[in-house]
């Protein structure tokens, strides 16, 4: 293959990997229905993926409960996608390169306890927010904090609360990755379990082992297997 070949299915390849999902990327809606959901104020996918079936069905005409609720899920679905291929990525670009140390910011309890308020917020930027800077912050609290988010009713919060205390290496948060194993998520299954493995220990290994036995690690569950609900 000639060199301006390769160079231009790289270009390409990387093109279609930064590509962010669009409305008509969700299975079953095409370029009309995308259109109304645009007018309707849907215009990303990650908006559909946080709205409600009776809100959608009230905003866009001839969507019914049914078709709402298919939706929404499919959104959810590539909002999940999409997720877990920035994190595979970024722990690929984490191997390249040198493990840089987090510098640890000191700060008092008042400070800390504004950061707790945070995480009750209903913006979901602000939450994760909270939790990048409780990642650094030099205080014995600030860990059992981001422990408790692991326990969060959105999905991407706990997710990225799992990832940050793998980048603490605090073995204080093991029993609640391995707890989080079991978490309905695949994707904060998975997060948990890289965690572990980032703060290591017999502990940590033990429970990663028994987690992929099991088949919670894979994007199936084995048939039969159910996990309780949040």
């Amino acid at each position: 293959m000639p060199k301006d070949s390769k160079k231009s299915t790289k270009k390409e390849n990387k093109q279609t990997s930064s590509k962010k999902a669009s409305l008509t990327d969700i299975p079953g809606v095409g370029d009309r229905t995308a259109e109304s959901l645009r007018e309707a104020g849907f215009k990303t996918v990650a908006s559909l993926a946080k709205t409600e079936p009776s809100k959608l069905m009230k905003k866009v005409d001839g969507i019914g409960e049914v078709m709402a609720s298919r939706i929404i899920d499919q959104a959810k679905k590539l909002v999940e996608k999409g997720l877990s291929k920035r994190v595979a990525e970024k722990k690929k670009i984490v191997k390249r390169s040198k493990p840089a140390t987090k510098k640890k910011v000191k700060i008092d309890s008042a400070e800390l306890d504004e950061l707790a308020k945070e995480l009750e917020s209903d913006d979901e930027q602000v939450l994760l927010g909270a939790i990048d800077r409780l990642a650094i912050i030099n205080n014995p609290k600030a860990v059992d904090v981001l422990v408790g988010c692991l326990k969060h009713s959105r999905y991407m919060v706990r997710i990225h609360a799992a990832a940050q205390l793998g980048e603490c290496k605090d073995k204080r948060a093991v029993d609640s990755l391995i707890e989080s194993l079991n978490d309905e998520s695949i994707f904060v299954r998975q997060t948990a379990a890289g965690a572990l493995e980032n703060i290591g220990g017999g502990k940590a290994k033990k429970a990663i082992e028994a987690a992929e036995q099991e088949g919670l690690l894979l994007d199936d569950l084995p048939e039969g297997k159910r996990l309780e609900q949040r």
